[in-house]
């Protein structure tokens, strides 16, 4: 086998090798494409997930143990290791709204009157929660907008520009429901002795009209800013308040309605992370109880279910027996074909070398020789002619009619200063005007010439 076409299989075997390397790396690219639904995963890193603030308070404390809820609250806030710990646990939820049964909520409002400390991050939380902290019903209030400010009631949390969230769907602006507090019934909390304060607070900004911002016949979302009022008058600073904290017997419960604040997108930018490290500052000392089980739409009762991920069409060929063999033979069929037709089948076409441009030397050769007869005029002659050549090439400027203008020009495109474009062409016209040149006529535009190409731009 000539030496050639064994090279040719080899190169050919490892272009088939990358074949399926190649295929499983797009499949697996394609199906990495950005999710900006609110799904308030843990182990997802895509925009509205709670990877970053999973682990944030995962690894906060390493002296302290961070307990994951699988199960029923009923299983776990009664056993006897949570029962009794001093010092007291948190019990923290982040997501849409917590799935709790009523014994459950019953058994957290106990989990809390003993000293612990219950946190919610959530859109929504179950009325029999808030009817049993006497703060009244809490129905669906939202503000519409796409970039809102917030900010803390307390004066050592509060930033003095505010802390400021933008809204984005596929690097668009998007306006988006934010949830506040708007019908707690304080003298309700206040008759029945708990302690209500309001911690923090937004800022409607763009003032959005709310609209549907998803074309489903384009299958993308509408820009949100497009419809910000002109009117600034329109845009009214009202206060909505976001996060609240209610005193139930020892311990306390603190609720914030803007869980998507704390996802991996905001906790990225500095405004996002400065706020959720402010909010989790009310995490008194303790162990942590991340609730995962009570997401709505994700687990069964009683247990922890992750969700599967979708296979990739490689991977289905070749769990299915029959296709995985049709795979395979394509894959031995195509080497074969290879290594039996990799012979070159035409004689190999001689390579031609390209032409090079030997202009430049002769016009070398050339000046040597008027130099070596003393012919001054000619060579002189032929170095103007040489320069205005290479104007012409590279300023795109015709040097046949020297004017004002075209010294002014020529010294703009040159960098070269007007008053020595002035002498080099005023020596130009002298040599051209006399019929015997001298050597040190030569030897000036020689050197005036060299300088200019070597400071021109």
């Amino acid at each position: 086998m000539e030496k050639r076409t064994f090279t040719n299989i080899l190169v050919t075997l490892a272009v088939l090798a990358l074949i399926p390397i190649g295929l499983g790396i797009y499949i697996y690219l394609k199906n990495q494409y950005i999710n900006w639904d609110e799904t308030y995963e843990v182990e997802s890193e895509e925009p509205y997930n709670n990877y970053m603030v999973f682990n944030l308070l995962k690894s906060y404390k390493t002296d302290k143990e961070f307990i994951f809820i699988e199960n029923l609250l009923t299983e776990k806030l009664v056993e006897e290791e949570i029962k009794d710990k001093n010092p007291p646990m948190s019990y923290v939820f982040f997501g849409g709204q917590p799935n709790l049964l009523n014994d459950e909520v019953n058994l957290l409002m106990d989990f809390v009157e003993k000293g612990n400390t219950a946190f919610f991050m959530a859109n929504h939380v179950p009325d029999t929660l808030f009817t049993l902290l006497d703060l009244g019903y809490q129905g669906y209030d939202y503000a519409y907008d796409s970039l809102i400010s917030t900010n803390f009631t307390n004066s050592i949390l509060q930033n003095e520009s505010n802390f400021t969230f933008n809204y984005r769907i596929r690097n668009k602006s998007v306006g988006t429901s934010w949830s506040y507090f708007e019908n707690i019934n304080r003298e309700s909390v206040k008759k029945n002795a708990r302690q209500y304060k309001e911690l923090g607070f937004f800022y409607k900004k763009s003032n959005v009209q709310q609209y549907s911002n998803y074309n489903s016949s384009e299958d993308e979302y509408t820009d949100a800013d497009s419809y910000q009022e002109n009117n600034e008058s329109i845009l009214k600073e009202k206060k909505y308040t976001n996060f609240i904290r209610v005193k139930h017997g020892k311990g306390y419960f603190y609720f914030h309605r803007n869980p998507v604040l704390f996802t991996n997108y905001y906790l990225i930018q500095e405004d996002g992370k400065k706020y959720a490290e402010r909010v989790l500052s009310y995490l008194p000392e303790g162990d942590i109880l991340w609730d995962e089980r009570s997401h709505f739409g994700k687990y069964t009762k009683g247990e922890y279910q992750k969700r599967d991920k979708s296979p990739s069409p490689l991977s289905y060929i070749l769990s299915q027996p029959s296709l995985a063999w049709g795979y395979y033979t394509l894959l031995v069929s195509a080497l074969l074909f290879v290594i039996f037709r990799g012979k070159r089948m035409q004689r190999i076409i001689p390579i031609l070398r390209k032409e090079q441009n030997t202009s430049l030397e002769f016009t070398k050769t050339v000046g040597q020789l008027y130099y070596l007869q003393k012919d001054h005029k000619r060579l002189s002659q032929l170095k103007i002619r040489l320069f205005f050549d290479f104007i012409r090439t590279k300023y795109h400027m015709n040097p046949q009619h020297i004017d004002d203008d075209f010294r002014k020009k020529l010294s703009e495109r040159s960098g070269i200063s007007k008053e020595n474009i002035a002498l080099i062409l005023s020596d130009i016209q002298k040599i051209n005007g006399q019929h015997e040149v001298s050597e040190w006529l030569l030897r000036k535009i020689h050197t005036q010439i060299q300088e200019f190409y070597t400071n021109c731009k």
